[in-house]
């Protein structure tokens, strides 16, 4: 995981030559939990767009947050859930374990 490192000033995202982007989602909300200690940029509910690559996930936010955005690579994401309630919106749920030198 990464933060901050994959988005560009008119809210865009920046991927490596090697890659492409799959996919693209707007309007999502990105949530945080079982961080100890929490910083500041992962706290509160964060709402963007979403690009899918072979690679990974990325989450651009939209306005002027602390988090701007997020990577998540698929080799860093473990115990994912999709979930489908009866009443709510669909969502995932999985861990992102951390990238030595990611942050």
């Amino acid at each position: 995981m990464a933060l901050n490192r994959n988005h560009s000033e008119g809210g865009g995202v920046i991927v490596n030559n090697s890659e492409n982007v799959l996919m693209t989602y707007d309007h999502i909300e990105i949530t945080f939990s079982d961080i100890e200690p929490m910083p500041e940029a992962f706290k509160g509910t964060k709402k963007g767009s979403v690009f899918l690559t072979p690679y990974r996930v990325i989450f651009v936010s939209k306005g002027k947050d602390a988090m701007q955005s997020f990577v998540m690579p698929f080799y860093l994401l473990k115990d994912c859930e999709i979930k489908q309630p009866v009443f709510g919106a669909n969502y995932i749920k999985g861990t992102v374990k951390a990238e030595a030198g990611g942050m």
